[in-house]
């Protein structure tokens, strides 16, 4: 199953009039709650503090939070708000320093489990038509991605046992390495390079994925693709880009929208814009007609004596707005065309209808 992203508010627990101190109040509470350090690196609890981290991001900005309470998860507001990166770069502790101070449960960063690998995201393009652009579609996508390794489980190893902790760092993967310079001795830390950084010794490389706990495959899964969604929008899926094999976080999916062109309608916000091309005998006399709309066909009236370039407007029969409910217009222009050649008959009959209104012709 995709992850669907949640509402910000939703996430933090908090009303949408909510004050920044408000904010503030609420996410130093989940915080505490959530944080990795405190929770034995349970995946749950992790996801939870990565998506109140990215509600946090998002709301306490001025700038981004009034983006997102006009457009809800649209344009680049998707990325913009996306912090797995910097979580996973810093183990969470710096950040959450930032807010509860080095001392909190002892201090976070000091002592703490080796920070595990991440792999890399997934970038992906797919199209879809005016209409489900329009209603939103449920698409199964497929792709190429880098999966743990079924036949080893993700450990790279060819047997149980096959795998040893590196006696040389000990398992850290890192390495502490004394330099003497001119203002005295200076201590820095380095992957390990028996290890090459992760921690273990593969003796017994497994044959698939030729001990690297990973290899290529091709998944199908199914995304939930929300309706108003814009053509050039990007959606992220957590947790469904490249692996490292086991112990690692998977990257994430990024899928940009492609909507196709409609014969008929252009999109203008969330509106739909078309024409009709009437005669001029229509537009003087009136008529009933059908007009094709995102719903089906509606009939409407256009009332005698209509003038070129007049709009008729549907309500609600445009786009759903991204991440709400309202919908948009459908706007309808219509054009009245003008014969280019006319039969003899038709001749006689307008040069007599302009003299009956006495308008010089010929």
């Amino acid at each position: 199953m995709v992850e669907t992203k949640r509402d910000y508010y939703e996430v933090l627990g908090i009303s949408r009039t909510c004050t920044v101190i408000e904010i503030k109040k609420a996410y130093r509470k989940l915080a505490r709650q959530y944080h990795p350090d405190v929770n034995n690196g349970d995946m749950e609890a992790e996801e939870k503090f990565k998506e109140m981290s990215e509600a946090y991001a998002v709301l306490s900005n001025e700038e981004k939070r009034n983006q997102y309470d006009r457009f809800g998860f649209s344009r680049n507001l998707f990325e913009e708000a996306d912090f797995g990166d910097v979580f996973s770069e810093f183990g969470f502790g710096d950040i959450f320093n930032t807010f509860f101070g080095s001392g909190f449960g002892g201090g976070f960063g000091r002592g703490r489990r080796k920070a595990r690998s991440r792999g890399s995201d997934i970038e992906i393009e797919t199209e879809i038509s005016f209409k489900e652009s329009a209603f939103g579609i449920k698409k199964e996508i497929e792709y190429e991605v880098e999966d743990i390794c079924e036949e080893c489980g993700g450990t790279g190893a060819g047997e149980s046992g096959g795998v040893e902790t590196c006696s040389q760092c000990g398992g850290a993967g890192k390495v502490r390495v004394t330099r003497q310079t001119l203002i005295g001795n200076v201590i820095t830390t380095s992957d390990c390079d028996r290890c090459r950084g992760t921690g273990k010794i593969i003796r017994d490389p497994c044959n698939k994925c030729r001990g690297q706990g990973h290899h290529s495959i091709k998944k199908k899964i199914k995304i939930d693709i929300p309706a108003g969604i814009h053509h050039g929008d990007r959606m992220r899926v957590a947790g469904k880009g490249n692996s490292l094999g086991r112990d690692s976080i998977s990257g994430n999916l990024f899928m940009t929208i492609r909507v196709a062109e409609h014969p008929e309608y252009i999109r203008d916000g969330d509106n739909v814009l078309s024409e009709i091309k009437i005669s001029f005998a229509q537009a003087a006399l009136g008529l009933r007609m059908e007009a094709s709309t995102l719903d089906g066909s509606e009939k409407i009236k256009i009332r005698a004596g209509t003038q070129p370039e007049t709009k008729i407007i549907l309500r609600s029969r445009g786009f759903v707005q991204l991440n709400g409910y309202r919908r948009g217009d459908h706007i309808i222009n219509i054009k009245v065309e003008i014969p280019a050649r006319l039969s003899r008959l038709e001749r006689e009959m307008l040069t007599d209808y302009a003299r009956a209104r006495k308008e010089p012709v010929g």
